[in-house]
C-alpha cells in the first residue's frame, strides 16, 4: 500500500463517510485517500475507541481514535475534524 500507510503519517487529507446521531456526533465508518503513486484507498473504520472536543488557538477539532482495517490489518489512527472548515485528515498512526 506504499510507505503512507506504512508509516506515521501526519496531517493526512482523507475523504470521510461519516454519520451524524441525533445529538450531533459524528462517527466515521470509512474513508479513501490518495497515496504517492497516486493509487485510491478505500479504508473501513471498524471501531471508534474515544471522541473528544478540542479547542487550540481558537481552532475547534473534534479528535476521533479509531481501529480501521488496512487490507487484513487492523491499524489504530488518531482522526481529526475540523469545525470550522469541516476537513478530516489523518492526523497520525498510532501503531
Amino acid at each position: 500500500m506504499g510507505s503512507m500507510a506504512a508509516d506515521s503519517a501526519v496531517n493526512l487529507p482523507v475523504q470521510m463517510m461519516s454519520l451524524m446521531d441525533r445529538s450531533g456526533r459524528l462517527t466515521p465508518i470509512g474513508f479513501r485517500f490518495e497515496d504517492e503513486e497516486h493509487r485510491i484507498h478505500n479504508i473501513k473504520v471498524s471501531r471508534v475507541i474515544c471522541r473528544e472536543k478540542l479547542k487550540l488557538a481558537g481552532i475547534r477539532e473534534i479528535k476521533i481514535i479509531c481501529g480501521a482495517q488496512f487490507g487484513e490489518m487492523e491499524r489504530l489512527l488518531e482522526l481529526r475534524y475540523s469545525v470550522d472548515s469541516q476537513q478530516w485528515r489523518i492526523y497520525q498512526f498510532l501503531n
